[in-house]
């Protein structure tokens, strides 16, 4: 599917507000409220659309302490040790980097012991993983996903 002004200004109001209503998008770019649900129905069938989710503030939840690790791997074992990360609900996204870590993990956590005990008890356990170094945020700037 080729994508045009409209389809980008579509999820651009998608991306700003997941909840943002047809009716009102149709009347951001012109269209009926039918014309831009079967846009967005289509983008969603393409797989250009993958989910429609939330953005939490993580310390309102309890989830004080957000981490970037970097996981170091045997190389046949990258893709398992992904996977298995990928299982746990406090890790938010995981990529396969270059560099001196395979992987690049970005998670929360409640505290410093629970993001302790994830590391020793859970990462360390996960068949491949070699070295785990992490990085705490301090402050976030920016995260919202994708730019349009």
């Amino acid at each position: 599917m080729k994508l045009n002004k409209i389809d980008m200004d579509i999820l651009s109001l998608l991306a700003n507000d997941c909840r943002v209503s047809y009716a009102e998008i149709a009347r951001e770019v012109h269209l009926s409220r039918m014309a831009v649900r079967e846009r967005v129905m289509k983008m969603t069938e393409e797989g250009i659309i993958e989910k429609f989710t939330v953005q939490l503030n993580s310390p309102k939840v309890g989830l004080n302490t957000a981490v970037f690790l970097q996981i170091a791997a045997i190389p046949s074992e990258i893709d398992y040790v992904a996977s298995e990360l990928c299982k746990h609900p406090q890790i938010e996204s995981v990529y396969a980097t270059t560099g001196k870590n395979e992987l690049h993990v970005h998670g929360y956590v409640k505290d410093f012991e629970e993001l302790n005990n994830f590391i020793f008890e859970e990462v360390y356990k996960i068949k491949g993983v070699t070295e785990v170094n992490f990085n705490l945020i301090t402050k976030k700037y920016k995260s919202n996903g994708i730019f349009i």
